[in-house]
């Protein structure tokens, strides 16, 4: 016997108050002599000991009445669950269903992972008692409220769970948890509440470990915490491609592209003779093929994989391994997912602020000029335009706009910029010894909030060449830069910077306006090693970058042409570095067309299509979503946000003369790793089960729960014992 509520026990002292009133109620008698008193004195002589006996029933049974009303405040509840008549207590819970892609692992039974989860989860359903009301979740880096609040509708649970599918985040149970917590505390029930995590123990789910174990430790007592393994018990290999990245940024038609590929292998052995073949569109024979001989165990490869693309237009392109079984039996990571546009051309305006020696090879976008577009029939066009002509040239027609040298721009300048920039352009700016570096500071980044950084009183000398930086030559992570971690790529670090504006990566009073994004570094300065150092010190940026509107800008620390560093005339780093900087931009305007899995795809209308609708087509589930325009930031737009599972999707504007649009959705990488995570490891106060050798799940769960409720039944015998005092007092005081 336990008590939901034992402070009310305490009540049971008002047991004497009965007892006190009787006490004082009792009647002294003062004798009288009368003579006709002996005749009444011979018949209360007769009585007095009847009613002595009816005055103690009464009070026993008034006592009673005050001793049970404060035992049914208690909440009196039984530990025996076994059913009787009294039944077991109901409870409130939450089924968390981890549905990481990691759950779609193919066990060596040959058993889905997640159809085991949903075995437990309807098995978690039965043990619940008649009556409970319980809530669903799916888990992963998302938390999906499949039923968000308890119901008692069971049925409606178990459907939900025979309705739920394996999506392509990553594993993060912590949010899911915390969701649970916080819907269950402050619910005003005195039911028993449970919450049943059912997993695959992966350890990638549990980093917030000590979080949740502070959930658990808070609510001790009150909620309780099962944790149920299923799958495999031992740590999996898997091998898994893990990226693809367009070598150039650039993707002209009827030219070779040279991809890049890298594999990782996630497994303790060594995996040799691995095949990974390339595909465009919905093509059944690979483009292109490579071996990898082996890759070692936790090791990554990078390979070139190479195609041309005949027309102008979106391409998608899949990296896979030529036999998916012979990787592994988690399927989702064995391929890897790129829509890209191919270009007849790209064209790139100069806006040269010094033009003003007699050679043009003295002018500061000459090397550029040169590195960008070497041949006349090359697929780079570009324009050279002084600033004072920047209004008179329609920007819209230039993927990139590059500012070299400019002093100062006037108003209309800055609005012609902004507006590219809305739309979607990019642009890059150099300084150089013209340069109103206060006004660029005041106007562009503190005012607009265009730069990505202010630039800093130039130092450095540049008319001698013994003292210099140079870039980094390792640990890339902007993926601008990011080829460059791979030897084979050649290096940036060759190139000597004599004199630079510093750039700063945090600064105080950064503008505030919406269209402008957070500020990245995009490649790094390394000071010389010292000694038998054998590299350097990463130090402050060189080239920055962050999004402006739809558009994107980049800031170079020092000149396009050599007055300041040599990278303008080493065409091994500034060719593919400008590159790659421009087809950033370009894929910057097909950014919706690339997302992470969860991100939502997003069609912007024309402004006269506000009642526009489309659809988009899951292959993966064969499913066809109708979308209809909605209003976001105040343009009209066809929304998709049921990207959950990675893969090519098809969008389409309903109408006659529309085209299918192709996009992409990639997994979480993160999630390739299948490492488990021990039991031991696993939050402390959590019940841990494993599924596959735990039979007695029910009697395990019903051990840590109350039992029934026995309340309703002393307050029934307390409305008996008030009935049967009030017809005892009624008959005891009729005339006898």
């Amino acid at each position: 016997m336990s008590f939901l509520n034992a402070i009310m026990l305490a009540g049971i002292a008002a047991v004497s108050v009965p007892i006190i009133i009787h006490l004082l109620n009792r009647r002294k008698f003062k004798t009288i002599t009368w003579a006709a008193m002996k005749f009444v004195k011979l018949s209360v002589d007769q009585n007095q000991r009847r009613m002595r006996i009816e005055d103690l029933i009464l009070l026993l049974i008034r006592c009673a009445l005050v001793a049970l009303l404060a035992l049914a405040l208690a909440r009196p509840a039984s530990k025996d669950t076994v059913s009787d008549a009294l039944g077991q207590t109901k409870v409130t819970a939450f089924v968390i269903l981890d549905n990481s892609y990691s759950m779609d692992l193919q066990g060596r039974d040959g058993k889905n992972t997640f159809e085991e989860a949903r075995s437990a989860a309807q098995e978690t359903l039965k043990a619940l008692p008649s009556g409970s009301a319980v809530g669903v979740l799916l888990a992963s880096d998302i938390v999906q409220g499949v039923i968000d609040e308890p119901t008692y509708d069971l049925n409606q649970a178990e459907q939900a769970i025979k309705d739920a599918k394996v999506g392509h985040h990553a594993t993060d149970l912590y949010p899911a948890v915390e969701y649970a917590v916080k819907a269950l505390k402050p619910l005003q029930t005195a039911q028993p509440k449970e919450v049943y995590v059912i997993t695959d123990g992966q350890a990638s789910g549990w980093r917030q470990n000590s979080e949740i174990q502070q959930l658990i430790a808070d609510n001790q007592g009150s909620i309780n915490f099962y944790v149920l393994r299923v799958g495999e018990d031992d740590f999996q290999a898997n091998l898994a491609v893990t990226k693809m990245d367009i070598s150039s940024g650039l993707t002209p038609i009827n030219h070779p592209l040279r991809f890049e590929v890298e594999i990782a292998n996630h497994g303790v052995n060594e995996r040799q003779d691995v095949t990974v073949d390339l595909f465009v569109n919905d093509e059944e024979s690979p483009r292109d093929q490579v071996n990898i001989p082996s890759v070692v165990a936790g090791g990554t490869v990078t390979v070139p994989l190479f195609t041309r693309l005949e027309k102008e237009g979106y391409y998608a392109i899949r990296a896979a391994f030529k036999d998916p079984e012979q990787a592994d039996p988690l399927a989702a990571d064995n391929k890897n997912h790129l829509v890209v546009r191919a270009v007849k051309e790209l064209r790139v305006l100069l806006v040269d602020g010094d033009q003003k020696g007699s050679d043009v090879r003295d002018h500061e976008s000459f090397f550029l000029q040169v590195a960008l577009s070497p041949v006349a029939d090359h697929y780079v066009q570009v324009d050279v335009k002084a600033p004072e002509e920047l209004t008179q040239t329609g920007l819209e027609r230039y993927t990139t706009v590059i500012m070299t040298n400019v002093p100062r721009f006037q108003e209309p300048d800055i609005d012609l910029i902004k507006n590219y920039l809305r739309s979607g352009g990019g642009l890059i700016f150099y300084p150089g010894d013209k340069v109103d570096r206060e006004y660029y500071n005041e106007e562009l980044f503190s005012q607009h909030g265009i730069l990505p950084s202010p630039w800093g009183v130039a130092v450095g000398d540049a008319g001698q060449d013994e003292q210099y930086v140079e870039f980094q030559k390792r640990a890339f992570e902007h993926p601008v830069t990011s080829p460059w971690n791979n030897p084979e790529f050649g290096s940036l670090g060759v190139a000597r910077t004599f004199r630079w504006h510093p750039l700063e990566e945090k600064v105080d009073g950064e503008s505030k306006l919406k269209e402008s994004g957070l500020p990245r570094v995009v490649l790094r300065y390394e000071k010389k090693a010292l000694g038998v150092q054998e590299e350097g010190e990463l130090g402050g940026p060189a080239i920055m970058e962050r999004n402006w509107g739809k558009g994107k800008v980049y800031q170079f620390s020092s000149t396009a042409d050599t007055d300041w560093c040599d990278l303008p005339i080493r065409g091994a780093s500034v060719v593919p570095l400008i590159y790659r900087i421009i087809g950033s931009i370009q894929a910057n305007q097909d950014s919706g067309l690339n997302l992470k899995v969860g991100q939502p795809f997003r069609k912007t209308l024309a402004v006269h299509q506000t009642s526009a609708e489309g659809f988009v087509f899951d292959p993966g589930l064969s499913k066809t979503n109708n979308l209809t325009a909605q209003t976001i930031n105040g343009e009209p737009v066809l929304q998709f946000e049921d990207t959950h599972r990675a893969g090519f999707y098809s969008f389409q504007l309903k109408g006659a003369a529309a085209t299918a649009q192709r996009f992409a959705v990639q997994p979480n990488q993160r999630e390739s790793d299948l490492r488990k995570v021990a039991d031991g490891d696993l939050p402390a106060g959590a019940d841990v089960i494993r599924w596959k050798s735990n039979s007695d799940f029910s009697d395990m769960v019903q051990k840590k729960r109350v039992g029934a409720e026995l309340w309703l039944w002393v307050l029934g015998i307390v409305l008996l014992l008030a009935g049967l005092e009030t017809f005892l007092a009624q008959k005891f005081s009729q005339s006898k």
